[in-house]
């Protein structure tokens, strides 16, 4: 019994140390599952080599870069992207075995992709390959392999130029990090690395400067006042469209037209002259949240940028009898975080066609710009689409909402007829394209393309862009079961569509484009009013009231969404011309959180209030038809005025 005892141990002993070294060779294979087209990512070690398998139905790799560590960020960032494929959500793969720290996944759009990030801590060389299953990308690091594409492995979409990715990629940590200028891998497997470009950090009285997670914007020279209007330098914080705008009045010869680059907090600085408002625009972007300092010394105005976990608080204007409460920040984590590596100072020589722009080949055509059903994009949200023309040193620039496209970060040289070069900044929520023409002169517009995945910068035909093309939706408000203030005999839903019938009328005999919520006694919800003109895809919509106030106050009043920026100047427009055209007194403009036809309307939206039915000066005026007709004439030529400003 005891010798068989024996033989049992022995047995087992042996079985033992045949199975340790399978377990320890399954323990260096880490893997996780990711869903989605993109179904899982491996990692494991071999003697000097790391391999990290992607199994995904797509094995193409359209671009591949790698962001060399800066400041506080020590580590090497190895990029690519798949193309035509997908992960559930944002994946962050923690490793910290060899060189590998982490393996980060993202999905991007316009076209369809996904972002991959392995950050490595020391520089690394490698080679991509596809399994011969063909059901995996493999990505091979260490000796043997060679910086960039092996022979006969997979292509990048861009050899020889430096490729960005034209959306952020997901970070590793909470805290954003500075960004680089993406180092291009080297093709040629020689193992030296390309050159880069620097980045641009100053222009004229403009600098930025990066240090850790804090970017510091200063212009010497200048005094910044935090308001939204008034003719001297000023500030403001546009929380909506995620950026800081600087206005100084007048050309400011000091700046050259261009962009400076920033780090994972701000995107960098968008800096153009506005002919219409006679102004400098300096626009800083940021990603996600921020919190911000403002000091003035010596002349000198200086900002301290840092990344938040709330939203900045809106500056409203002065209070309406409603508080304006600002909107809780999203609890919702942003996929990523990390910002997209920034521009190329000067323009990237060679073929001019970069993913989602290209040169156009004809003497209408300045470029092409392709994405999937772009034109029903376009249609849907072309009203959100800002042009800044100089008019003056020949460059243009179209802020494009990224519901639109996202058209990345690059620059290039055209040289075809119309274009000398182009530069692209895309932030969280818009791509700015710049374009310096050859001809000063020459005006540009974005119109529908020859398929619905292609838009194009053309000439301007004249009406393109003309007042005569924009729609414009006027909403007698009230209406049939629903009176509006009523004072005797006296219902303000008349008055309303009388005012709405008249300017209606003005307009068509000036040949713009105007349709009306209702053209009778009838009642309209406040929401079929809001779908009209959003299904009408309206470039502004007008609401015309009456108003009811606390004894002894007359006059006008118009009112905008509180987070609406065009929505602000064009009711100011609206209500000083009201002032001057009738001769009432003047109440002002006033922010509103939770009015439906403002707050709902995709378009931007103002409600006039033409005059007090409470007040027995205010009424008298109402009922004289000349008064009625003024009222008309006023709101119909701030309209016209609102669709020529270029705001």
């Amino acid at each position: 019994m005891r010798k068989i005892m024996s033989i049992q141990l022995v047995f087992c002993l042996i079985i033992s140390l045949l199975i340790m070294p399978l377990q320890a060779q399954a323990s260096e294979v880490l893997e996780m599952a990711t869903g989605g087209s993109v179904s899982k990512v491996t990692y494991s070690q071999n003697n000097n080599t790391e391999e990290i398998r992607i199994y995904s139905t797509s094995t193409k790799i359209t671009k591949q870069y790698l962001i060399a560590p800066e400041g506080t960020y020590k580590n090497y960032r190895l990029g690519f992207e798949i193309d035509n494929a997908d992960v559930s959500k944002t994946i962050r793969f923690d490793i910290n075995k060899g060189t590998v720290v982490q393996i980060r996944l993202a999905n991007m759009s316009d076209p369809k992709r996904t972002s991959v990030v392995v950050e490595t801590t020391k520089k690394p060389a490698y080679a991509f390959s596809v399994s011969p299953d063909g059901k995996s990308i493999i990505l091979t690091l260490g000796t043997g392999s060679t910086s960039g594409n092996s022979p006969g492995t997979i292509p990048s979409a861009s050899p020889g130029t430096t490729p960005a990715p034209s959306s952020p990629a997901p970070s590793v940590s909470a805290t954003p990090k500075p960004s680089t200028t993406p180092v291009p891998a080297n093709n040629s497997g020689s193992g030296s690395s390309s050159n880069t470009s620097s980045a641009k950090t100053s222009n004229g009285p403009l600098s930025i400067t990066v240090s850790g997670d804090t970017c510091t914007v200063t212009l010497k020279g200048i005094t910044l006042t935090n308001t939204q209007q008034g003719n001297v330098p000023r500030f403001e914080l546009r929380e909506k469209e995620k950026m800081i705008q600087i206005t100084i009045p007048g050309k400011d010869t000091r700046f050259t037209e261009g962009f400076l680059t920033g780090n994972s907090i701000i995107y960098g600085a968008l800096i153009s002259f506005n002919n219409n408002q006679n102004s400098t625009i300096i626009r800083i972007p940021y990603n996600n949240t921020i919190t911000y300092s403002h000091s003035v010394s010596g002349g000198n105005s200086t900002f301290v940028i840092k990344a938040g976990n709330t939203s900045v608080p809106v500056n409203n204007p002065a209070p309406s009898s409603t508080p304006v409460v600002t909107p809780k920040p999203s609890t919702q984590p942003s996929p990523s975080s990390s910002p997209s590596p920034s521009p190329s100072s000067s323009p990237s020589t060679g073929t001019p066609s970069l993913d989602n722009i290209k040169a156009g080949n004809d003497d209408k055509t300045a470029l092409i710009i392709t994405g999937k059903n772009i034109v029903d994009k376009y249609n849907q949200y072309k009203d959100k689409i800002i042009v800044d023309d100089t008019g003056i040193k020949g460059i243009v620039t179209f802020m494009i909402p990224n519901s639109i496209v996202n058209l990345g970060n690059d620059s290039m040289n055209i040289n075809n007829n119309l274009v000398k070069s182009i530069e692209f900044l895309s932030t969280s929520t818009s791509s700015f394209l710049s374009i310096n023409k050859k001809d000063a002169n020459m005006k540009f517009e974005i119109v529908a393309g020859s398929n619905k995945d292609e838009l194009v910068v053309a000439v301007s035909s004249g009406t393109g862009g003309s007042a005569a093309s924009k729609l414009v939706v006027i909403d007698p408000g009230h209406g049939g079961t629903d009176p509006g203030a009523v004072f005797g005999e006296y219902f303000e839903k008349v008055y309303n569509l009388d005012i709405a019938l008249r300017c209606e009328k003005i307009l068509k005999s000036k040949g713009i484009n105007v349709a009306l919520t209702r053209t009778t006694d009838k009642t309209v919800s406040l929401n079929d009013r809001v779908k009209f003109a959003n299904d009408l895809n309206a470039y502004l919509f007008v609401s015309i009231h009456n108003n009811s106030m606390p004894s002894g106050i007359k006059g006008s009043m118009v009112l905008y969404h509180y987070t609406s920026y065009r929505g602000k100047p064009f009711a100011q427009i609206m209500l000083d011309n009201l002032v001057k055209d009738l001769g009432t007194e003047k109440i002002g403009i006033q922010a509103r959180q939770n009015t439906v036809v403002l707050r709902d309307t995709k378009m931007p939206a103002i409600l006039v209030e033409v005059a007090c039915m409470s007040h027995p000066d205010d009424l008298a005026l109402l009922n004289t038809d000349s008064f009625l007709q003024k009222a008309a004439e006023s709101i119909a030529n701030s309209i016209i005025q609102i669709l020529n400003s270029g705001i």
